[in-house]
């Protein structure tokens, strides 16, 4: 029972292996039909998924070769060395020879590279760097790395600091950028409600109820309303140069992205700007019922925020 077991499972995973190895080539063959026809996207996708499911020299190279074309050099010059590396110890004469158009490319291409450093200006426990999603490790700090032309995100932060962030464009070849990441430590911090001020033992203790909420509930609102109208122009702005850009189909379809990323979280901004308006409408209601006031007061909204007219 064991032996026929053992030997179902050798059959099984061989059939699987023949299956991606099939697939595999389909998609290579793909790859190199839409990169003849100048869909470079297309292409260059087709002979990454091709490379996971059965990996081979000749794949990468085509990839590398995808990439180049694109105007993404770092990436293809990284696929050539990657190439040049696996061929590098190889006997037969096929072998050797994707090897030296391996190093022949990642050779010319080079010198071509567009270049990112990120520079910290101190060290901080916990400091968080990305570019866009990626993580960035502490390794790469202070470093001219070769990168993609494009438009990328900058982001540091750590354990009880604000967060920074800048976005920098890197031209598709031969520029150079540098990011320099500030003291995170000095940043303003975001707003902070003090405790109220506990009585001594002995002490009267002053009944009523502290405007201190509603003031926070209307700061709130216009920083939140602020902060929605500068991210709403700032999208307007982004979306403006994605149609504009047309000559880079992967520039002008990250800054669709960009534009539309900026758009959701204005809206989210305006969301929580109305829902402070409301608390605050709330707390003073409630406050003016508790204490019988007298004195006429209104409460005024606008596009810009919240405001009270009246004695506080």
């Amino acid at each position: 029972m064991k032996r026929v077991l053992l030997t179902l499972l050798a059959i099984t995973s061989v059939a699987h292996a023949q299956s991606a190895g099939a697939q595999a080539e389909a998609l290579f063959r793909q790859g190199r039909e839409l990169m003849a026809q100048g869909k470079l996207a297309e292409a260059c996708s087709a002979f990454e998924e091709s490379q996971k499911l059965d990996p081979a020299v000749t794949t990468v190279l085509n990839l590398a070769s995808c990439r180049e074309q694109r105007g993404q050099l770092a990436s293809a010059w990284g696929l050539y060395l990657e190439a040049e590396r696996q061929t590098r110890a190889a006997a037969d004469p096929a072998a050797k020879k994707l090897n030296d158009v391996a190093h022949d490319h990642a050779r010319k291409l080079e010198p071509r590279l567009s270049k990112l450093t990120i520079a910290v200006a101190a060290t901080v426990d916990g400091l968080e760097i990305t570019r866009d999603k990626d993580a960035q490790a502490p390794v790469t700090w202070n470093r001219a790395l070769p990168i993609d032309g494009g438009t990328y995100t900058i982001t540091a932060k750590a354990p009880g600091t604000a967060t920074w962030s800048t976005q920098v464009t890197v031209g598709p070849e031969r520029d150079a950028k540098v990011v320099e990441i500030p003291d995170v430590r000095t940043l303003p911090r975001d707003i902070v409600v003090a405790q109220p001020k506990q009585p001594a033992p002995g002490e009267p203790v002053a009944h009523g109820h502290s405007n201190l909420p509603v003031l926070v509930a209307a700061a709130g609102a216009l920083v939140l309303g602020g902060g929605a109208v500068g991210f709403s122009l700032w999208g307007d702005s982004t979306y403006q140069a994605a149609k504009d850009e047309l000559g880079d189909q992967d520039r002008r379809d990250r800054l669709y992205n960009s534009a539309n990323t900026k758009l959701y979280i204005a809206q989210g901004l305006a969301i929580g700007g109305v829902a402070c308006v409301g608390v605050g409408l709330w707390l003073y209601l409630s406050n003016r019922h508790a204490e019988k006031r007298t004195t006429a007061s209104r409460v005024i909204v606008s596009p810009a925020g919240i405001a009270w007219l009246g004695h506080f």
